[in-house]
């Protein structure tokens, strides 16, 4: 659904989606999507983030764009210094929240939701 969803603004190189149940233990992991299109531009930033400010969600989203790989997350994992994925302690934030399951399970109801609005906004 995700691949399907963004590739509706351009051509994506790379995609991987967290969340779902953990493939050995079976538990909800940290919702996030990471991907990278193969011509990153403002129109395509605009039109993910005018999806994500009008989708109803439980959490607060982010998209972090400071690096070739884009992301979107609960801003929860988002804290640190430098507040972006990229810091040290990402990997971290997502091992504490992965405790939280009822977060976890609400985050992946968000982040089906924003995916679903922005498959319906990429056919426009």
């Amino acid at each position: 659904m995700a691949r399907k969803a963004l590739g509706r603004f351009g051509e994506l190189q790379w995609i991987r989606v967290s969340g779902e149940q953990h493939p050995l233990y079976g538990y909800p992991q940290v919702p996030f999507l990471g991907w990278r299109f193969a011509e990153p531009d403002e129109g395509k930033l605009c039109g993910i983030e005018n999806a994500l400010q009008t989708t109803p969600t439980q959490y607060e989203w982010r998209i972090d764009t400071s690096r070739r790989n884009w992301l979107l997350a609960p801003s929860r994992l988002f804290g640190g210094a430098d507040g972006s994925a990229a810091s040290p302690e990402f990997d971290e934030r997502v091992n504490q929240l992965m405790r939280d399951q009822d977060f976890c399970l609400r985050a992946l109801e968000d982040l089906n939701a924003i995916l679903r609005t922005l498959a319906e906004q990429g056919k426009a």
